[in-house]
Formats: C-alpha cells, sequence, structure tokens
C-alpha cells in the first residue's frame, strides 16, 4: 500500500527538522550563548521583550538561568513557550487571578459557599490542643490557592517531558532559591519544573513558601538575583547575556512597606557581568512596582526597544545565528512529544484518614478511571471553594513505565472552630459590629454550624443555623436556620447617630429548613419551608406625627423556590461576571392590626395568602483595561392585597435598595407590589485596589400606591395610581478602594424622591444582613 499525502507531508517535516537541528546544533558548537535573567517581579516582563528581539535577529539562546520573574520567564521558554505566548498567558484573565491570589468565581463551586456576612477577620481554634491555634494574620498576602493549581497545570508535562532533568527541556535551564534556615542559595538543576519556578518567585510576605526536600523555600533574590556564576559554573557558555530590570537602591520610603520589607530582606546582591565573559543589558524599569501586571505590554515594549539599541553590540559579539525557521522546526517537534496530562490515582496527606478520603473522593468519584486536568480543575476548586482548607499542594508525579501521573495532595485543614469579627463602619445609621462563631467539619457529610450577630443602631439581628452536605451524585445538603432581626428605617438619610423619631420599626422572627443541589458549578437551587412572625410599627400615612404608632402583626407560614447563578468578581463592587437570582415564595397565614400601639385588636384577618415572584440580574464587562460597565435590573410581582390603611400595606410591600446607603431610610418611592427597575453602572477601574463607579437605576412601578385621607376618620386610605405613570430615578458616584478584606468608600446620591434629595457619606467594611423573611 502507498503511504497518504498526509504521511509523506508528516516525514518529511520531522526530515526537515531533524536537519535543521542538526545544522543548528553543529552552528552552536561553534560558539555558545547564555541568557542570565534577573529578578524584579513585574518589572521582568521586560525579559520576554529582549527573548523576542534576540529571536527575530536569529540570536541563538543555548542555555537560560534566571531568578524570580527571570525564572519564570526563563521556565516557560525552556519549556517551549514563545515569547507571543508568554504575553498571551500573562495578558490572560487566568494569569490576572493567580498572581494577585484571588479565586475565578467562575471556579468556585457556588453551592458550597455560605452567605456573605460582614466578617472582616477570622481566628481558627482547637479547643483540644492551644498550641495548634492559628494566627489571626495571614500568612501571606496573596492567597496561594489559585497559584498552586496554575503552576501544576502550566509545568507538570514538561517536568515529565524532561524526566525531571533541568538540561533536556528545550533550552537547558537552572533558576535559583534560598534556604533563610541556613542562609544560603539553592540552584535548582532536576525535580519539579513547576516547583523551582514557583520557589524561585517566593517573595516573603507577598507569597507563602513552598517546600522542597523537607526546607521551606523562598525568592532566589534574597541571595543572588542575578544568576551569572550559576550560568557559568553550569554551563560555561562561550558568551552571556545578562539582563537587568533591578532598581538601584535607595533611602526607604517610610510610606511604602514593601519597599521597606524589600530593603530588609534582600541582601547585597551583585548585578556584574564582566566584559570578557558577555553583554549585559540593563532594561530602564525602574518606574513599574512589583505588582504591576496590568502595564505588561508597556514594560514588554520597554524591554524589546533597550536589546534593539543594543543589537549592533550583541550582533558583534555573537557571530552564530539560528533561523527562525529552524527553532520553530525544533521547538515544533519537541511540543510534539510533550505528554498529555492523565492522572490514573491520587494520593492524599495532612488531614485526618476521614478528611483526605474526602478530598480524595472529590477527585476520583469514587471511580477508578482515569481523568485529565479539567476534572482535576474542578474537584480542586470545589474542594477550596467551602473554605475550610488553609492550603492544598497538588503535585502531578510521573510514572514512565504507564506514561501516566499520579495527584499527589497535600491539605492542610483548618481547625473545626472559628471565631469571627467584622462590621461596617458609616457615616449614616447604618453602622453596625459584627460576631460570629461556628464549629465546621471536613467529610462526606460535613456539618457546618454557625451564630452570627449584627449590632446597630439602626440594625440589630442574629442568625443560628446548621447545615449538613450529603452525600449525593448531585452535590446536595440539608440546612435549617432561625432569624430575630429589628431594623430601625427613618425619614431620611441620617448622620452618625439619630436621636428623632423612628419612622418604620421592622421586626422579624422566623425559621426556615431547606434542601439545596448544586446546579452545575455556579448555580444552586434551594426549596424551603419557614414559618415566622413579622412585627411592623408605622406612623399613619407614613407621616411622623405625635400619636404613638400602629402595629401590623403577621404570623406566615411560607413556601419557597430559589436559584441563583453567580460568577462576580466581587460580591459588593464587581467588575466582570454575572448573577442571576429568581424567588418564587408562597404564604398562607393570618394579620393582626393593632392602630396607634393599642393592646386590642382593631382587624383580624384570617387566611390571606398570595404569592411574590422576584427576579434580579446583574452582568459585567470590561471594555479595555481600564473601563468597564454594568447592567442591573430587577422585577418583583406579588398578588398581595392592599389593606384599608395606606401605611399598613406600604410597610409589606416589596422595596428596592440599589445600593447599602439606601437601607437606613424609608423611601416609599421606591416600594410597589410590582415593578422593574433598570440600571448602568460606568467603572473607572484606577488600579488594582481603585475604582471609581456609578449607578444610574430607573424604578417603574406598575401602580404607585398612594394616600388618601379619609375626612371622617382622619385615615390614610390607600389606593392605586395610574399604570406606569410614576418613575423614579436614583443615582450615585462612588469611589471604591477595595481591601483584600474590606472596602472604603466615599459616596453622593441623589433620588427624585422625596424632595429630590442629594446625600453624602463615606463608609468602611462590609454591608450585608441576615436573611428577610419575604427574599
Amino acid at each position: 500500500m502507498y503511504p497518504t499525502i498526509e504521511e509523506i507531508v508528516k516525514k518529511a517535516a520531522i526530515y526537515i527538522a531533524i536537519v535543521a537541528m542538526s545544522m543548528t546544533f553543529c552552528a552552536s558548537a561553534q560558539q555558545s550563548v547564555g541568557l542570565v535573567l534577573s529578578g524584579g517581579g513585574a518589572k521582568g516582563i521586560a525579559h520576554i521583550g529582549v527573548i523576542q528581539a534576540l529571536e527575530d535577529n536569529d540570536i541563538p539562546i543555548d542555555y537560560i538561568a534566571g531568578t524570580s520573574m527571570g525564572a519564570i520567564v526563563g521556565g516557560l521558554y525552556a519549556a517551549g513557550y514563545t515569547p507571543a505566548e508568554m504575553m498571551d498567558l500573562i495578558e490572560s484573565k487566568g494569569f490576572s487571578y493567580w498572581s494577585t491570589g484571588v479565586i475565578d468565581p467562575s471556579w468556585e463551586y457556588y453551592y458550597a459557599k455560605d452567605d456573605p456576612t460582614p466578617k472582616l477577620a477570622s481566628i481558627n481554634l482547637n479547643l483540644r490542643d492551644s498550641t495548634a491555634n492559628n494566627n489571626i494574620l495571614p500568612t501571606s498576602l496573596i492567597n496561594p490557592l489559585p497559584m498552586n493549581y496554575a503552576f501544576m497545570e502550566l509545568f507538570a508535562k514538561y517536568t515529565a517531558q524532561c524526566n525531571g532533568d533541568f538540561d533536556r527541556l528545550f533550552v537547558p535551564f537552572r533558576c535559583v532559591t534560598s534556604d533563610v534556615y541556613s542562609k544560603h542559595k539553592i540552584v535548582c538543576r532536576s525535580g519539579s519544573l513547576g516547583n523551582a519556578v514557583r520557589a524561585s518567585m517566593s517573595f516573603p510576605i507577598v507569597f507563602e513558601p513552598i517546600e522542597m526536600d523537607g526546607v521551606l523555600v523562598y525568592d532566589g533574590g534574597i541571595y543572588d538575583n542575578f544568576p551569572v556564576d550559576v550560568m557559568r559554573e553550569d554551563f560555561a557558555p562561550d558568551i552571556m547575556i545578562g539582563v537587568d530590570v533591578s532598581s538601584p537602591d535607595k533611602k526607604p520610603n517610610p510610606n511604602n512597606l514593601m519597599q521597606q520589607v524589600e530593603d530588609m530582606i534582600i541582601q547585597k546582591n551583585d548585578y556584574s557581568l564582566p566584559d570578557d565573559e558577555g553583554i549585559k543589558l540593563h532594561v530602564p524599569v525602574q518606574n513599574f512596582g512589583l505588582l504591576d501586571f496590568p502595564a505588561c505590554r508597556q514594560i514588554y515594549k520597554i524591554g524589546y526597544d533597550c536589546a534593539m539599541a543594543m543589537m549592533d553590540s550583541i550582533k558583534g559579539r555573537v557571530n552564530v545565528r539560528i533561523p527562525g525557521e529552524a527553532r520553530s522546526l525544533r521547538r515544533a517537534v519537541f511540543k510534539s512529544q510533550t505528554p498529555y496530562v492523565e492522572f490514573d490515582s491520587v494520593k492524599v496527606s495532612g488531614g485526618s484518614p476521614h478528611q483526605n478520603a474526602y478530598i480524595k473522593y472529590l477527585f476520583t468519584k469514587g471511580s477508578d478511571e482515569s481523568f485529565g486536568l479539567a476534572q482535576a480543575r474542578d474537584a480542586y476548586y470545589r474542594a477550596i471553594t467551602p473554605g475550610k482548607l488553609r492550603n492544598l499542594v497538588p503535585n502531578a508525579l510521573w510514572n514512565p513505565s504507564t506514561g501516566r501521573f499520579t495527584l499527589d495532595l497535600k491539605a492542610d485543614v483548618k481547625n473545626n472552630f472559628a471565631i469571627g469579627l467584622g462590621g461596617y463602619i458609616s457615616s449614616s445609621t447604618n453602622s453596625m459590629l459584627f460576631m460570629s462563631t461556628g464549629y465546621n467539619t471536613l467529610s462526606f457529610n460535613s456539618l457546618n454550624t454557625s451564630l452570627n450577630v449584627w449590632i446597630g443602631q439602626s440594625y440589630m439581628a442574629a442568625k443560628v443555623g446548621a447545615k449538613i452536605n450529603m452525600r449525593s451524585t448531585i452535590p446536595s445538603y440539608m440546612m435549617i436556620y432561625g432569624v430575630i432581626s429589628r431594623q430601625k428605617m427613618y425619614d431620611s438619610d441620617r448622620i452618625f447617630y439619630n436621636d428623632g423619631t423612628t419612622l418604620v420599626t421592622d421586626m422579624q422572627l422566623f425559621g426556615r429548613m431547606s434542601y439545596g443541589m448544586a446546579m452545575g458549578r455556579n448555580g444552586k437551587l434551594a426549596f424551603e419551608l419557614g414559618y415566622g412572625r413579622l412585627t411592623n410599627r408605622f406612623f399613619d400615612g407614613m407621616v411622623i406625627g405625635k400619636d404613638s404608632r400602629d402595629r401590623l402583626v403577621r404570623d406566615l407560614a411560607q413556601v419557597r423556590l430559589h436559584y441563583e447563578n453567580n460568577t462576580l468578581n466581587d460580591v459588593l463592587y464587581p467588575t466582570q461576571g454575572h448573577m442571576i437570582k429568581a424567588t418564587a415564595i408562597g404564604v398562607y397565614g393570618d394579620r393582626s392590626f393593632y392602630p396607634h400601639n393599642n393592646d386590642e385588636i382593631k382587624t383580624r384577618t384570617s387566611g390571606v395568602k398570595w404569592m411574590q415572584l422576584s427576579a434580579e440580574l446583574e452582568k459585567y464587562w470590561s471594555v479595555n483595561r481600564n473601563f468597564g460597565i454594568g447592567i442591573e435590573s430587577n422585577a418583583v410581582i406579588s398578588t398581595q392585597k392592599p389593606l384599608d390603611s395606606y401605611a399598613a400595606t406600604m410597610v409589606t410591600l416589596p422595596s428596592f435598595h440599589p445600593t447599602a446607603s439606601t437601607y437606613n431610610s424609608f423611601n416609599s418611592a421606591l416600594r410597589a407590589s410590582k415593578f422593574v427597575t433598570l440600571g448602568i453602572q460606568p467603572i473607572w477601574k484606577v488600579s488594582n485596589m481603585l475604582q471609581i463607579r456609578g449607578e444610574f437605576h430607573c424604578f417603574m412601578p406598575w401602580r404607585k400606591l398612594e394616600a388618601e385621607k379619609d375626612e371622617n376618620t382622619g385615615i390614610y386610605m390607600s389606593h392605586y395610581g395610574h399604570r406606569l405613570s410614576n418613575p423614579e430615578f436614583f443615582g450615585e458616584m462612588s469611589a471604591v478602594y477595595a481591601l483584600p478584606f474590606a472596602h472604603f468608600t466615599a459616596y453622593a446620591n441623589y433620588c427624585t424622591s422625596p424632595d429630590a434629595r442629594w446625600n453624602f457619606g463615606i463608609s468602611f467594611g462590609l454591608f450585608f444582613l441576615a436573611p428577610q423573611f419575604m427574599k
């Protein structure tokens, strides 16, 4: 049988590649070139520009050595990445998440997340062993969990391809890390490529150190930030090209904590490269910070331009050339031999036997079948989403005999008992303190218990609950909880403290039983049964007067079906992702009305029943690196019939609260039995931590509830106005500074009703309230 055209082309390509590699080897044998890359955080992106300039001019790179960011760039290049592929990686959404320690919301298992609270900090306690208690401070500024999986996914297959020998990579590679206990550097020549690169860039405090051969290791720049000596001793090339992106030493800035830490930790480094050994390029990127990755294109161009400015000198010293076609073919051959990552077994250590077995089950699902990186990633994020693991370090161990990997997982499980503190401090009366305590286990039927308490002038609440995660085909849980709350609302926004009269007081006491299940990775569905007593106190006609307030008491049973799908990257001030909520509630019960705080019931109605349907949508897009836009829409339909009293009806209507600043005032204009809202949110991302946001919402009731005073009784009666005739506008501009644990916000808002009023304020913390019966 004659060979096919495809077979002929494939054999010809392999032959050409072999010839090209032979030519490359012969040329390189005449003069070898070693590339040395310094550390420098995001400034090291300039290394990629330098490499691109070298490739554009056919300058060979026979060996590569780097430290910190230089190790990342060098490791990727040694693994066969082109400069363009490296830039695509750095500009990717995934890199922006794991380099900053943020868990990509689209990978979180949303059903396993607890409802957000104002908790700012927590401490885990071991009640049996006080020496095992964890410090309240984090072990690093950057959460290591996203980076753990990313490095394994990036480098595991290349570790297998070279069988742990860095000399067998596309380009022989070295990187440097530091043993701070023994006070010396460690040169990484073999082992896990991902661990070596990760160790080399683990700057103390910023990144959590990793363990290599039983030793905690840190950033290689502590002892050798420009590994010329490593290149000289390990490879002895004929000529070296050294790229230095470090900033010159200067007096510590008392307002720059990271610079102070860097000055204390980094030892005196030698950035020299003797002229007889090679050429040194000092790239002028000192105006960029260690974590200034969003400026990657600008830094890359500076590196490229710097190398091109020195290219005549480089060409004068390097007398060999590698044609781009030959390099591309050699790279293609190398990549064609890279194995596919497939796991055939899982090992877990670090927890108790039951905890280890549960974590293993998340990855294997009780099956002996092999699985790939996609299933491993899904299980990894499912394991870390509940927040019960302080760390989970995956390693892919290559088995040459089977051609597959063992997934080795080292878990660091948090202690079961936790105490949390937090709150929300505002220039309005919304300020509150928050305290929580809970006992949580990690197992097949893990138990979560919690007690949350809110204490403030306008708002006080407590919630106690227990949740059991069930071992089922579709992840599911059973939960029971109870809430008691009291919220005071005023006729307008008040500053700091209100010593006047409360317009409306809302008190709720209820309990719920819930069965919930996962709906894909980002969604959950819950079916709930509840019973509660809702008490409202208010002035007739919603006008503060001298008389005592009326009282409405409702004893209600409830059936509730709730669906959520959420990929927002921040619970309060998102810039990416979406959130969809849909709720259907059926209510049945009794209603009693007490006028002017009288203990005698004026009216009592049994068999009250109604339905309430609501839906909410938020969606955000990035226009470019600095600007984004969001839309928000709400729709509510309630079949609740109006009461005779205008005020009694008004306090029971569904309400719209577009921002946290609107919760302390009772705004009748933003309440209706049926309404829709539409909002637009332009966002200016000034930096990774600072954003300027606009919130512009239109509120349209189907029919506005209006008051009409009965001339005979003096009581305000209720009736509905014309359809779609009373739109309202609410707008707010805010500056939000996002800390890792809270937000600092300054805002100004305007609402067309009541009285077309402006409000201004500041706040710090997180604003979340306890669950409400009708939401």
